[in-house]
């Protein structure tokens, strides 16, 4: 992959290309992994102090996973894995037929990771909605593979 662009710095993060939430894909995780009844079932959603069927946490999270990797990746920074959480905070309800994306910065890299032949970015992210709004911030650490580009 080519790009023009620099790769995410804190002052220059770079947006993931978005991904749209379904009630298929909520009802369908919920089920699996989170079966709170405001995940599972529109009526119990819209009685919830949420006011409607929303994502579970989990989800967002690890759609914004995803999302993290996609923005890493079209900067040509070779996306391995995250590799560490340090912190993970939901600000607001994920809806039905929401669109999320990933606004990453890159604030550090690190030679040695854990995964071998990588390097590790230290990364913070917002995962925004079509709105703008922030839904879920989180800090991390990424696994790079070390052939690709850093800052």
């Amino acid at each position: 992959m080519t790009s023009n662009t620099a790769p995410p710095t804190a002052s220059n993060p770079t947006e993931s290309p978005a991904l749209n939430l379904s009630e298929e894909q909520i009802i369908g995780f919920a089920t699996q992994f989170d079966p709170q009844p405001y995940h599972l079932d529109r009526a119990a959603g819209d009685a919830s102090i949420f006011g409607g069927l929303c994502a579970s946490g989990w989800q967002v999270a690890a759609l914004g996973t995803r999302l993290i990797g996609d923005a890493l990746t079209q900067q040509d920074m070779n996306f391995v894995s995250l590799i560490s959480v340090d912190s993970l905070r939901w600000r607001q309800p994920t809806f039905v037929d929401e669109e999320l994306r990933a606004v990453t910065r890159v604030e550090g890299v690190e030679p040695t990771c854990s995964v071998p032949g990588c390097q590790t970015a230290v990364i913070s992210a917002e995962i925004i909605n079509q709105a703008g709004d922030v839904v879920a911030v989180l800090s991390g650490r990424a696994a790079i593979d070390a052939g690709g580009q850093l800052p």
